[in-house]
Order: structure tokens, then C-alpha cells, then sequence
């Protein structure tokens, strides 16, 4: 059992320079375990908050696509994230895309970017479903071409990717960057992107259309108790080992242990809930 006069020759190795480099590298990381399971305690919140509008807004019914965005500038909030909306307008096949390494299930392949031009002369860039990669994997064997003419499409809206700062194959981006995308378009082009989910008339052939997006939470709140659980155990760690050598220094080489002290474990056997302030000064070291 740990005495008083073992935590004072423990605080009293604190005054030499080792000891008390070890606390101050036990702090430094401390810190750092701290910020780490916070950094994955945010990534976890994120994903709680996305699933909520996935579950919100995916099955919805469509509304117009002014009722959520006014313009093409308009940021899209994320209380909107997936809401499905309607439009008319007629693709621009001549500006497709592929966007490169994109799953479905376990396959890699290609998501087919195509911009369909509104009334007023705007457009929304439609992500138009997956392609497996052909043999070569650099291409698919064949894009369909989207329906010709006027099309009334209804698509669920996201916000537009981050750029991956990197050369693409001609006809091709790593993201659905709609700023970067616009600089090869006419016109205004809207912020958000919208995954089709249903155009009418529709392709006799096209691309398969993305399934609803996974909700899994992954391990993050897992892994973030665990970053606050090495916080923990760096600072009991250092304890135990502080207490250990001020042990030995003294001639005891009895083992360091943190058993519930045998007054209070006594009580608790009777079936005596609370402790009382008694039951708590009968157990501290004389």
C-alpha cells in the first residue's frame, strides 16, 4: 500500500533533473494526446452531423433548385447537404468529365461529370453515376452518352470537393472541384454539384447511379478514448516508477501496489454503500 511518506520522497525527486525531465516530457505529451483525441472526437462529431442530414434530407421530396439555391453563388448550407431538387435544362456532353479512382463496393472506376445548363443560362454540373475502368484502367470501355434535348433531372445537391492540386489526363480532374471546373465553362456555374437521381427522358444505356452514401461512423470515438486513455496512463506511469524509486531509496524494497486499503474494502464487504468522513481518516497512512 502507498504511504504519505511515500508521495513525499516521490515530490521530493522532482527537485533533481532527471525526474524532472521525465514530468516535463510525461506534460508534452500529454498535450499531444489530448489534441490527437480531440482532432479524432471532431472527425466522429462530423460524421454524426453529416448521417443526420443524409437521414433528413436523402429520401425527401424534391423542391425546386431556387428554393434552396437562389443563385448560382449561393453557398449551400449544411442543413441542405443531399437535399434532392428539380431542374430542367439540356446536358452539354462536348464538357464531360471523369472523375478518376472513385469506388463502388470494391471496384475502382470513374464518375461521369456532366454540366446541364438551366434556363437562365446557368449551369449545374450532374454527376451523373460510376463507370468500372475499362482493361487499360484508364479509361472505362465506353461512357454513355447523357439524353439529348431538354431534360427534367432531379439530383441531391453536395458542396464541391477540395482540388487535389494535381494534373489530371485530358477529359479527366481527381475532384468534383466546381471552381476549378468553372474556368472551362461559359457562364455562371453553381457552387454545389448534384448527384442525378433520376432524369426524364432517360439514356437507354448510363451509368450506374450512386447508391446512398455509407453512414458508418468508423472508429474514431473509439480511438479518441484511447488517446485520452495514454493521457492517463502516461501521468500513472511516471507516478508509479516515481514512487518505486523513492521506495528503494529508503531501503523498501516492498512493491508498489494500489489496493483499496483493507479498512475500506472491509466496510464495503458489509454492504455499507457510501463511506463515511470516518470510514475515509481511518484510512489514511499514519
Amino acid at each position: 500500500m502507498i504511504t504519505a511518506a511515500d508521495v513525499r520522497g516521490a515530490l521530493r525527486l522532482l527537485r533533481e533533473r532527471g525526474w524532472l525531465t521525465a514530468l516535463f516530457a510525461v506534460v508534452v505529451l500529454s498535450v499531444a494526446f489530448v489534441q490527437l483525441g480531440e482532432w479524432q472526437h471532431h472527425r466522429y462529431a462530423s460524421k454524426v452531423e453529416r448521417n443526420r442530414w443524409i437521414d433528413t434530407n436523402y429520401g425527401a421530396d424534391p423542391v425546386p433548385l431556387a428554393e434552396v439555391l437562389p443563385s448560382p453563388t449561393t453557398t449551400l448550407t449544411p442543413d441542405r447537404h443531399w437535399t434532392p431538387v428539380r431542374m430542367t435544362g439540356v446536358y452539354e456532353p462536348a464538357a464531360q468529365l471523369l472523375v478518376r479512382n472513385r469506388p463502388l463496393g470494391n471496384d475502382a472506376g470513374f464518375e461521369v461529370v456532366v454540366p446541364l445548363r438551366v434556363a437562365d443560362g446557368s449551369v449545374v454540373l450532374i454527376d451523373r453515376g460510376w463507370l468500372p475502368a475499362g482493361e487499360n484502367g484508364g479509361l472505362p470501355d465506353a461512357v454513355p452518352a447523357p439524353p439529348v434535348g431538354t431534360v427534367d433531372v432531379v439530383a441531391r445537391l453536395r458542396a464541391s470537393e477540395p482540388s487535389l492540386q494535381r494534373e489530371a489526363p485530358p477529359g479527366q480532374v481527381w475532384r468534383i472541384d466546381t471552381t476549378s471546373i468553372a474556368t472551362h465553362l461559359s457562364g455562371q456555374v453553381y457552387q454545389p454539384y448534384g448527384v442525378l437521381a433520376s432524369e426524364s427522358p432517360g439514356a437507354t444505356v448510363a451509368p450506374t447511379l450512386l447508391p446512398r452514401p455509407d453512414e458508418d461512423l468508423g472508429p474514431h470515438l473509439g480511438y479518441a478514448w484511447q488517446w485520452w486513455l495514454f493521457t492517463v496512463a502516461g501521468y500513472g506511469i511516471l507516478a508509479y516508477y516515481m514512487l518505486r524509486e523513492a521506495r528503494l531509496r529508503t531501503g523498501n524494497a516492498e512493491p508498489i501496489s494500489f489496493r483499496v486499503p483493507a479498512v475500506l474494502a472491509a466496510r464495503t464487504r458489509k454492504g455499507r454503500g457510501e463511506l463515511s468522513d470516518e470510514d475515509w481518516e481511518d484510512a489514511l497512512p499514519r
